[in-house]
């Protein structure tokens, strides 16, 4: 492909966009050239393509997402320290990332290891057993990129965890970067089918859900393996509020967040309370609303006049459930909160959770 093919295939993507859509597709352009761009798969690197910068695919804001491009012949070694990071999930993936496949071969988690904070970790991937002590993970020999999400919920100012991916297989040999026309080839065919799949992802997903009401929480095949979702179209008039009241069926990890329609990206969850957790929510239920009604659940809405809601719980042993009801805003009791104090402590956070 050459340079004219790939702006004018982009120049089409751009055709008709609101300012919206024009951010998106401009942040898209950035993440799959910088994808493309580091795909060797004989030398891999890590690539974060989740975090304030990267949005899409309704980014979770408790986690940071990373990927590799590997092969199912490779020698890897997966290590690293955990800081305050307090669970980790590897996946082996098939497929492609957004173009076709995406097929979870393997998953994994820290927990599940027995690997807490603080913890060192090695593993191994590869088809063989190494026999070596480390932790084995196996690898399909039709894998084609690993995928690791590490979280965080206490939301801590300190130390994240820190990834190293190294084949060790091809060590020494040298480094043969694709031919520019492939990468430019491989980061149109990725965008081209991210933006058309999350574009019209939320209406596929909800389709004639009532607004301000919630799907019933269900395991996605796209999803992480252990987590049930539910999601919800949120629209309010600036007088009132989303009431959103959660039944976890015993799951020990669970989250509550907000992200724009129709492309699903994370809202500032730096500087604003667009999401909560288990670990960061007070008693009572989560109030969604534009206005700040007090209480340590609020959801900012941040003058979105429609949004998507998602719920997330990790491991439940019963069926979740969640019910919603729209109320006016100055129908609630709520407890006064130190806002500042809260805003402070995600931001801090946030600065070092993406630190580097």
């Amino acid at each position: 492909m050459t340079w004219d093919e790939f702006c004018e295939r982009i120049k089409a993507m751009g055709t008709d966009l609101d300012e919206a859509g024009t951010r998106h597709l401009t942040n898209q352009v950035a993440c799959w050239l910088t994808f493309a761009l580091g795909a060797d798969v004989a030398h891999p690197t890590l690539f974060r393509s989740s975090d304030p910068i990267y949005q899409w695919g309704g980014p979770n804001a408790d986690q940071v997402a990373r990927r590799a491009p590997i092969a199912g012949s490779g020698v890897y070694r997966l290590s690293g320290t955990m800081g305050s990071c307090e669970e980790f999930i590897v996946q082996v993936k098939l497929g492609a990332v957004q173009s076709g496949g995406a097929t979870i071969a393997k998953e994994i988690n820290a927990s599940g290891l027995g690997i807490g904070p603080g913890d060192d970790f090695a593993l191994t991937i590869s088809a063989v057993d190494p026999g070596d002590g480390t932790t084995w993970i196996e690898l399909d020999p039709d894998a084609s990129f690993l995928h690791i999400r590490d979280y965080y919920f206490r939301w801590l100012a300190a130390p994240p965890a820190t990834f190293v991916l190294e084949r060790l297989d091809t060590q020494g040999l040298p480094s043969q970067p694709a031919e520019i026309g492939a990468i430019l080839a491989d980061a149109v065919r990725e965008l081209e089918n991210s933006a058309a799949f999350w574009n019209t992802y939320q209406e596929r997903m909800l389709g004639d859900q009532p607004l301000n009401t919630m799907l019933t929480p269900r395991a996605e095949a796209r999803g992480v393996k252990e987590i049930f979702y539910a999601h919800g179209g949120v629209a309010l008039d600036d007088d009132q509020a989303l009431v959103i009241e959660l039944q976890h069926g015993d799951a020990p990890m669970w989250d509550v967040q907000l992200y724009t329609r129709p492309w699903y990206e994370a809202l500032d969850f730096a500087n604003h309370t667009s999401c909560t957790n288990h670990a960061l929510a007070g008693p009572g239920p989560i109030v969604v609303s534009a206005r700040d009604p007090g209480g340590q659940n609020w959801l900012d809405t941040q003058g979105h006049d429609q949004l998507l809601a998602t719920v997330r719980w990790w491991r439940p042993t019963g069926q979740p459930e969640v019910t919603t009801r729209v109320v006016p805003i100055d129908s609630l009791d709520l407890e006064p909160v130190d806002r500042r104090a809260q805003v402070a402590q995600r931001s801090a956070h946030v600065s070092w959770r993406y630190r580097t």
